[in-house]
């Protein structure tokens, strides 16, 4: 049938078939386009579920509990972030109460999670202070330099915080004292300032 048509004929025939075929594969490439458009905006609400649960993983991660108590206006458990340190958990406790001792208090040391801190009164300290005094001069009056904590150590005569320190850390790093005169090893304890404790001090 198709050799009696002319060749214009013809040229129109194939001409609407190719337009025919064209169209049907632009349909069909439109319809994988937005079934790949589609599949990428799902991947994508997926991806952002995901990056906030991430987020709260990691804002979970990022906190700390801590629980406060003594002469604080507010003591109780917080969260806080975990670089926090001391002073930030009194503020948010609504800071110190005026009977609370504050040379007694590290204001700056970094805090940790479950940790517990008690804010000591004047009251607290002094007692003590007298009780550790006692045990350690019960014998014979002097105070023993290889257990003397800082508080203790700085109820020696001219001995203030930063001697007091310095002497724990000479233990700490040389080890006990061996004699009452080792003492003077320590940095800023001279003859004269050892005459003025040697006869209250002891090292057994």
């Amino acid at each position: 049938m198709m050799l009696n048509l002319t060749k214009k004929q013809k040229l129109i025939i194939i001409v609407f078939i190719i337009s025919f075929l064209a169209v049907i594969s632009f349909r069909n490439h439109l319809k994988e386009k937005k079934e790949i458009y589609i599949l990428s905006e799902s991947n994508q609400d997926q991806g952002i579920q995901y990056e906030d649960h991430k987020l709260d993983i990691q804002e979970f991660k990022s906190t700390i509990i801590v629980h406060i108590e003594g002469e604080i206006l507010n003591p109780g458990i917080y969260q806080l972030q975990n670089d926090a340190r001391v002073f930030d958990v009194v503020e948010k406790a609504g800071g110190l109460k005026n009977t609370a001792d504050r040379k007694m208090i590290n204001l700056a040391k970094k805090v940790i999670d479950e940790e517990f801190i008690y804010i000591p009164s004047y009251e607290d300290t002094y007692d003590s202070i007298q009780i550790n005094t006692h045990i350690l001069q019960q014998d014979d009056g002097r105070i023993n330099i290889n257990q003397a904590d800082k508080i203790q150590l700085e109820t020696l005569p001219g001995i203030g915080s930063a001697l007091a320190e310095r002497i724990i850390q000479y233990r700490n790093e040389v080890g006990a004292f061996q004699n009452i005169e080792e003492i003077q090893n320590v940095s800023g304890i001279g003859e004269k300032k050892y005459n003025d404790i040697k006869s209250i001090i002891k090292v057994k």
